[in-house]
């Protein structure tokens, strides 16, 4: 599907029944959901994936990034499909994409949205967020990011996955080549 600035997104529809569009984690891509999504056909839903701009198999972009875009590119993808009553399901960023996907475009199309590990109302801290990620923080993980992704991974592996015995380490390395085969500039949208 092409977006309104011809940037192509790769996307899957799979299943009848009630409708889930689905949101991935910045620098991951829709195969985050895989696992999720399986489970959800064997119970007779509809379930829409999509990669990002930037992300798994749609385009790159070399434009000025902005949850604006995203939330347009998610309208896009809606209106391609003439979706309507859907669920809206994200993680981390892909929670931010939904809000601004409403406040853009309204809730005509949404029956109801899901966030997991949300990353609302915004990332970083300021004086509206307190309980953001301090600026200087952020910064030292974006000047990792931007010369060494694999060890960025690695230093934050046990924050993402957290304590659990069921994470395997080929789950770990899947995860870590998505976020390896993303490009870094994809960061640039705070």
């Amino acid at each position: 599907m092409l977006t309104a600035d011809r940037v192509e997104l790769f996307f899957t529809d799979q299943g009848d029944g009630p409708c889930l569009v689905f949101a991935h984690s910045w620098a991951l891509n829709s195969d985050q959901w895989h696992y999720v999504v399986a489970g959800l056909l064997d119970k007779g839903c509809r379930c829409v994936t999509y990669d990002r701009r930037g992300h798994g198999r749609s385009d790159r972009h070399g434009g000025r990034w902005s949850m604006d875009l995203l939330a347009d590119d998610l309208a896009r993808l809606i209106g391609h499909l003439d979706l309507k009553d859907v669920t809206l399901v994200g993680h981390s960023m892909g929670c931010s994409e939904i809000v601004r996907y409403v406040t853009r475009h309204g809730s005509g199309r949404v029956r109801q949205a899901v966030f997991l590990a949300p990353i609302l109302p915004l990332l970083i801290k300021v004086d509206d967020n307190p309980d953001g990620v301090a600026p200087a923080h952020l910064d030292a993980a974006l000047e990792l990011l931007g010369r060494d992704v694999p060890q960025w991974c690695a230093e934050n592996s046990s924050p993402y996955f957290g304590v659990h015995p069921n994470v395997s380490p080929g789950m770990a390395d899947w995860t870590t080549r998505q976020i390896v085969d993303t490009p870094v500039k994809t960061s640039s949208t705070r």
